[in-house]
């Protein structure tokens, strides 16, 4: 996790979809534990954790947020890393994660980011299962490329999560989670 509470600068308005939101890190990882805490995915022994030590083969990781289920009498455990960074998510962050995926041997790897991801990011993130999520504040949800924000939104302290996939023409398709159960099982489980 960055500890930068800065507004970018290096990125261009139209370039992203929704203006920067004045967060501390931690709870930046709180939002996203609670948002996974009351996902309904009707998985059994669904169990969310801030801050978990996870041992790995090369050290131990204490991961942003962790969840953990089974499935066919099998455990699951998937993997969080909340970036709150004032650039986008760079490829390099994604295979840290991948990294610590297989070390730990957790099933499945979710990047949320605060800004967003670079096309890098997102293709190896897509390359190796990994699921990338962009969380952003309710009050803006609505995306477009053409409108210039006159004033900043006001902040209504709800989340909302979004899963962001490379379309194939140089864009990124983006899938609102909250509020969609079989729409963020898929993400967490299938890859997104």
């Amino acid at each position: 996790m960055s500890n930068d509470t800065s507004v970018p600068t290096d990125v261009p308005e139209e370039d992203d979809h929704w203006p920067w939101f004045d967060i501390t890190p931690k709870a930046y990882e709180e939002a996203v534990a609670a948002i996974a805490k009351s996902m309904n995915l009707q998985l059994v022994g669904w169990e969310v954790k801030h801050l978990e030590s996870i041992d790995g083969l090369d050290g131990t990781y204490v991961m942003d947020v962790t969840a953990r289920f089974q499935l066919a009498g099998m455990d699951f455990l998937v993997l969080f890393e909340c970036k709150r960074h004032k650039d986008r998510v760079k490829r390099s962050d994604v295979q840290v994660l991948l990294s610590k995926l297989q070390s730990t041997g957790a099933q499945k790897g979710v990047l949320v980011a605060a800004t967003g991801f670079q096309s890098g990011a997102l293709e190896f993130a897509k390359a190796h299962g990994i699921a990338c999520v962009r969380l952003v504040d309710n009050a803006w949800t609505y995306m477009t490329r053409h409108t210039q924000l006159t004033s900043p939104p006001t902040l209504t302290g709800m989340y909302s999560g979004y899963a962001m996939t490379p379309d194939g023409d140089g864009d990124y398709e983006f899938t609102l989670l909250t509020g969609s159960p079989d729409k963020t099982r898929s993400a967490l489980i299938n890859g997104a």
